[in-house]
């Protein structure tokens, strides 16, 4: 699928965390596309966008006016966010970006939220019957953990985005020295690591959905993927599928899913924005720009 001319001359799409690798996969497409696009990051980025700027953290309060500026001054009318700390922000105030005619394409904000948290996710998703390791909260007392999960056990942070701060502990006596109190514990899957990236439409349908196989990863067993393949896995599809639907997800969507023992795929977290690998599934930038383009002709046709 290509984009439309209409697409290409509308006004610019603003794409944010341009320095990432979710940021990249977005601006390198939209470019080739012929769109005009601008960027920001924390922090000074060589890039081939018509505007950057450099805007404070989500958690600061002047970060959401530094936004609405750059969509004022350039009429914005797409913004695609790839940093996982801004995601809970935009979702909260989507409402205020549509007032200026802004699509901000990210979730409704409950599912944005349950989404960024891994306690809440895991803990719904189970209650829904969808496989997911099993999860518990950093104050768990140490033995609980072993006797519950077993050894190797993984802490990560309950909040955060990609690999940072993932450990693996294989002995009680590296376990005694976790003393974080923003993680959780979940048990080590054994089995291949998978990148799904998919996108749900406005109306909720999940249009396309690419199941890639990290083939390697950063710290060898865990970690972030260095590199994929496309493979056909209807049974991670057909996961990821009750997965969205149970959080009531639209707009894009990066899941990584992990075998067990058994071969079993279990959902290990939901990322909800483009993933990094995205250019690896391009039919999901395909449809998030076209159910843009549907979405806008909705609204045009309303007002």
């Amino acid at each position: 699928m290509s984009i439309s001319s209409a697409t290409s001359n509308r006004n610019p799409i603003l794409v944010t965390g341009i320095g990432g690798p979710a940021g990249k996969c977005a601006t390198s497409y939209l470019i080739q596309k012929g769109c005009t696009v601008i960027g920001t990051d924390m922090r000074a980025v060589s890039s081939d966008v018509a505007h950057f700027f450099e805007v404070p953290a989500a958690d600061d309060a002047a970060f959401i006016p530094a936004i609405l500026k750059i969509v004022d001054d350039f009429d914005v009318s797409l913004l695609i966010p790839t940093v996982s700390e801004e995601l809970p922000v935009f979702a909260r105030d989507k409402a205020v970006f549509a007032s200026r005619d802004c699509h901000v394409m990210i979730a409704p904000y409950l599912a944005v939220n349950i989404a960024n948290d891994k306690l809440k996710t895991a803990r719904l998703l189970d209650q829904f019957g969808i496989a997911v390791p099993r999860t518990l909260a950093s104050n768990t007392p140490h033995t609980t953990v072993i006797e519950t999960l077993g050894l190797p056990v993984i802490a990560k942070p309950r909040v955060s985005r990609g690999g940072r701060g993932v450990v693996l502990y294989t002995s009680p006596e590296a376990l005694a020295r976790e003393q974080r109190s923003d993680i959780v514990y979940q048990e080590f899957m054994s089995g291949e690591e998978y990148d799904v990236n998919l996108f749900v439409n406005h109306k909720g349908k999940l249009q396309s959905c690419v199941v890639l196989h990290k083939t390697s990863l950063r710290e060898g067993i865990v970690g972030n993927a260095l590199a994929v393949e496309r493979v056909q896995r209807e049974d991670i599809v057909e996961l990821c599928s009750r997965a969205v639907k149970a959080l009531g997800f639209t707009g894009p969507a990066d899941i990584d899913i992990r075998e067990d023992a058994s071969g079993t795929p279990r959902l290990l977290e939901i990322n909800a924005r483009l993933g990094a690998n995205a250019l690896s599934a391009s039919e999901v930038l395909d449809d998030l720009i076209s159910d843009w383009e549907s979405f806008t002709k909705l609204v045009e046709g309303t007002s």
